[in-house]
């Protein structure tokens, strides 16, 4: 009778175990957790940017020989920009991008020719830059290296007076010059949609005349170029949606 009892027992903690192994769990499921989503710099963005323009102006004469005098301005800049980006795959950006800047670089000084005898007043002023560029970029994730150029634009004024006989003369001239740039930076994403970025420029208008009636023979040619660092904040639209769970 002990040992039935026993092995009753027994059979009945046998089964216990089994049935309990048949239940279902009742551990939770683990909390998922999404995916970061990549960083696309694909959109339209517009932005804001400041900084310093530093122009070389070369004053070429003919009275006696071709002279060559050298007035550099400086100044601030600020304007803005809008644009396109193309991303092609993880790593390289295609874009399109036009800005336009205000300066205030301006310059006067007054010098003694040489071969004349003579004394000159000489002002040079640039009061615009503005351009359309193509970008080309290698980015690391949030990080956009990039090589900016095309065709830019300036509005520039320049004058010459002669201060003492006999060149008692003002010429001057305010024109729009055309050229080109070139240059390159690094931006960065600060979130899905702002973009901070620093840039270095480099602008060159080639040769163009001031002269007046009197001296056609012997015009006063000019010739600048423009260095420009700035600081830019812009706002990238179209950004990608961020993953959301779903259950």
């Amino acid at each position: 009778m002990r040992n039935l009892l026993l092995s009753t027992v027994a059979f009945a903690a046998l089964a216990g175990t089994a049935f309990a192994a048949d239940l279902p769990s009742r551990k939770e499921a683990p909390v998922y957790v999404a995916p970061t989503p990549a960083f696309s710099w694909t959109g339209f963005y517009v932005g804001a940017d400041i900084g310093g323009a530093f122009s070389s102006t070369s004053l070429n004469n003919n009275f006696t020989g071709w002279n060559s005098h050298s007035l550099d301005t400086s100044g601030v800049m600020g304007g803005g920009y809008v644009g396109y980006n193309y991303q092609l795959n993880q790593n390289f950006v295609l874009g399109l991008e036009g800005d336009f800047q205000g300066t205030s670089a301006s310059q006067s000084s007054t010098w003694v020719e040489p071969n004349l005898a003579a004394t000159f007043t000489e002002k040079s002023s640039l009061d615009w830059l503005a351009s359309i560029n193509g970008r080309l970029g290698i980015s690391y994730d949030r990080a956009l290296f990039y090589a900016i150029g095309g065709a830019a634009w300036a509005g520039a004024s320049a004058s010459l007076t002669g201060v003492s006989a006999p060149f008692a003369l003002t010429l001057s001239n305010s024109t729009t010059l055309t050229g080109y740039d070139i240059g390159g930076g690094v931006e960065y994403a600060f979130t899905p949609n702002w973009l901070g970025r620093v840039e270095y420029r480099y602008y060159d208008f080639g040769n163009y005349n001031m002269s007046a009636a009197a001296y056609t023979l012997t015009p006063f040619r000019l010739q600048t170029s423009v260095n420009t660092f700035r600081v830019g904040l812009a706002y990238l639209f179209n950004a990608p949606a961020p993953v959301v769970a779903k259950y």
